[in-house]
């Protein structure tokens, strides 16, 4: 158990995940949430000294006294994760976990950036496929076996929201291709489905990304269908599926027929009847990792700028929709302040 001070935002369903987690690293664990339900789980459920608000506000004398050795997990809604670690920042908390999405303007993420770089604040989001192993796996054996590395990436299904879930394939697409978004083109429609609340829209059209290395990813979601999405990464001569279970299949070309005639224009189906490779991730709980990171204790994998870089690839998206325009990575001034917030989960 570490001797830190833990503090979480937001106990619902992911903070409750969270909380079981934080309570076996730290003595006191402040938990906040404007849910009386929530707080009464945290008093009796958590096996640490617990202190609960409804408001940071209520306990910000708390915070500000042992602020230097505080860690802070926001898992509350998403449009509200902005003012949240704007707040903690002003408590003096300089290490922060934060649920995706990051924030929901371009405006607010240019804030962050500027605390991060003024107040030397350790931030990480919780885009968890980052640590799972898939992103080298596919690497790995797309160069090895499949001609070449990935050159697209391709992501079809029903109502998954390109926010909710298609967050974490852009960060994946950002880990595989290993290059920042240039460009983006989006069609946009949105539903009120969200489970979190009619408030928060699910995000359904058509999202596409350029790469900086020539790779592309296109994610189109269907908010009238419940079939689950397919994402797959294509290769030079063949293709690796992950299914929902986030395990990952390549499957390749007949070798002979690529030998033939290897010209890209003389295409052939992938022998799906026997995939060359699979890999299984391990599902365990990765917040443990990601605590470590920014409070030191490991080398950072996923850090405050390549955070910031997913958040505004995503953001890009959706005002791109609201433009009917192509947008060009990094947004401009003008763009990023005439950016508007989304209520997105």
């Amino acid at each position: 158990m570490i001797s830190h001070l833990g503090i979480l935002v937001g106990a619902g369903s992911i903070g409750k995940r969270h909380a079981r987690v934080l309570a076996n690293r730290y003595q006191h664990l402040v938990v906040v949430d404007v849910d009386s339900n929530a707080r009464e789980w945290a008093t009796k459920e958590l096996a640490c000294e617990v202190t609960t608000a409804k408001s940071l506000s209520d306990i910000a004398d708390v915070v500000r006294k042992q602020s230097s050795q505080a860690t802070a997990v926001v898992a509350n809604w998403g449009p509200q994760h902005f003012a949240t670690f704007e707040e903690l920042v002003a408590l003096g908390v300089r290490r922060v976990f934060c649920e995706k999405p990051l924030a929901v303007s371009l405006t607010q993420i240019e804030s962050i950036r500027r605390s991060c770089e003024v107040n030397s604040v350790a931030l990480t989001v919780g885009l968890h496929l980052r640590y799972r192993g898939i992103a080298e796996f596919i690497r790995n054996v797309s160069e090895r076996q499949l001609g070449g590395l990935p050159t697209s990436m391709v992501v079809d299904g029903g109502a998954r929201c390109l926010s909710t879930t298609g967050s974490h394939w852009l960060d994946l697409a950002i880990q595989v291709f290993g290059s920042i978004p240039s460009t983006v083109m989006s069609t946009l429609n949105s539903a009120s489905v969200n489970p979190r609340s009619e408030n928060l829209k699910y995000w359904g059209g058509v999202s596409a990304w350029q790469f900086g290395g020539g790779q592309q990813l296109t994610i189109t979601y269907d908010n009238a269908s419940s079939v689950h999405e397919r994402a797959c990464f294509y290769s030079p001569t063949g293709v690796l599926e992950i299914d929902p279970s986030l395990t990952v299949r390549a499957f390749q070309r007949n070798l002979d027929e690529v030998r033939a005639d290897p010209r890209v224009i003389r295409v052939g189906q992938v022998e799906r009847n026997r995939p060359i490779a699979e890999f299984v991730p391990n599902m365990d709980e990765v917040l443990s990792q990601q605590l470590d990171e920014i409070e030191g204790v490991s080398p950072v994998r996923y850090g405050s700028e390549q955070v910031l870089t997913s958040a505004t690839a995503l953001v890009m998206a959706f005002e791109s929709h609201r433009l009917g325009l192509r947008l060009n990575f990094p947004p401009t001034r003008d763009i990023i302040e005439q950016s508007v917030e989304w209520n997105i989960s």
